[in-house]
């Protein structure tokens, strides 16, 4: 059997006091032994008259994802959401005692991102339960521990733990693989994995149904042979041709279209993995010369924000955290570390200053060390905490 184009037909307009309403239905015309036959699945919906009208592209790269978007919208706040049976196997992550009013947090990599991940924390963002969560961007261990669910990144896939990576060498899961009865032979992704375990509660939350219903069952395949599948098929590069049969379906480049919203390779470094503030610098290579350099890279920067502390390594592999000075050549820092801890080390510094670890810090505020990088950017980020950082005098170097 060889699906035509899905399109989406219009149904008669209904008026409902002064909120007229259309009825939309999902119409997927397929053809089979040489004669036409066409199979109807009525998807009711209401949308606003002044809503945009529907898109007409005959192609199904852009009827069929635009109308399941369309219906994947969640329904406006006005409208009580129905209570829904949720056959769910996988149990909801359980929150920490003492922080059930917390937003919930959903671990993915930082640096580029990619449309796996990207569709992934999208999808669960659709769920009730992380409808608010925040998400966390990072590689370090102990952050995604923290974290109540975890996709793409990781190194370890534990569905009862809601820890969804792929990239694991002994990963080989498919939809068929996990899913008995699928035919899908596509090593899943980030955005498949999640699909795989909250597709159904997904759209029967969304269409207001049961999960047992077998529209939610008919959907959930159509939305993974012509969306889904893609994305897990790019992210893990597999062609989709071989010896001239496609092995999956490419209806809309969005991993593509995702990618080029990642920065230019030219432009500034915008991660902020050192500190939110964006005050703090890292240099990765130890104690180079930078202070020269420093000013005419801030003035480039937008928007425009001033840099307090730089943290780097010293010869003997120990950590620094220097103060930013006010000019080229001057003493004076923008922000020195806090007075109570000029001249003290080791153990009498670790008690005023509350960081364990510490080594020194000048007496004069200008600098200070510590055993490691977190004990470094802690004393840096506590100074922050007491002071902000004054705006600098315009520096004729970068004039």
């Amino acid at each position: 059997m060889q699906c035509l184009s899905p399109r989406l037909h219009p149904g008669p307009l209904e008026e409902s006091g002064r909120n007229p309403a259309r009825r939309r239905f999902l119409r997927v015309g397929c053809r089979g032994n040489g004669r036409p036959a066409e199979m109807e699945l009525r998807v009711r919906f209401l949308f606003r008259v002044d809503d945009p009208p529907p898109h007409r592209g005959g192609c199904m790269g852009c009827s069929f994802p635009r109308g399941l978007l369309r219906l994947l919208r969640p329904p406006p706040a006005s409208r009580p959401r129905p209570r829904v049976l949720s056959l769910e196997s996988v149990p909801p992550p359980k929150r920490p005692r003492g922080s059930l009013m917390a937003p919930p947090r959903i671990g993915t990599h930082n640096g580029t991102f990619h449309c796996d991940e990207a569709l992934a924390c999208a999808l669960l963002r659709l769920l009730p339960e992380y409808r608010d969560a925040e998400i966390v961007r990072t590689r370090d261990p102990e952050k995604l521990a923290s974290c109540d669910i975890v996709v793409d990144v990781g190194g370890e896939y534990d569905p009862q733990r809601h820890r969804y990576d792929h990239h694991q060498r002994s990963f080989t899961e498919t939809m068929s693989s996990l899913s008995p009865g699928k035919p899908w032979q596509t090593k899943l992704s980030s955005a498949g994995l999640i699909y795989l375990h909250f597709g159904h509660k997904l759209l029967a939350q969304l269409l207001g149904i049961s999960e047992e219903d077998s529209m939610v069952g008919t959907i959930y395949d159509k939305m993974y042979e012509n969306f889904v599948e893609e994305v897990d098929a790019v992210d893990n590069g597999i062609s989709q041709w071989e010896e001239g049969e496609p092995r999956y379906v490419l209806t809309t480049t969005l991993s593509a279209r995702v990618a080029r919203l990642n920065p230019a390779w030219n432009q500034p470094n915008q991660d902020t993995e050192v500190d939110p503030s964006g005050e703090i610098i890292e240099l990765a290579n130890g104690g180079c010369p930078w202070k020269e350099h420093l000013y005419h890279l801030e003035s480039g920067l937008s928007p425009p924000g001033t840099i307090a502390f730089v943290i780097y390594t010293d010869q003997a592999g120990q950590w620094r955290v220097q103060c930013v000075p006010k000019e080229p050549h001057s003493f004076q820092s923008r922000l020195p570390l806090p007075e109570p801890w000029r001249g003290l080390r080791d153990e009498a510094l670790d008690q005023v200053s509350g960081i364990p670890g510490c080594i020194f810090v000048h007496t004069s505020g200008f600098i200070g060390g510590h055993h490691t990088r977190e004990g470094a950017l802690s004393m840096a980020r506590v100074t922050l905490a007491q002071h902000p950082v004054p705006k600098p005098p315009t520096n004729s170097l970068v004039q």
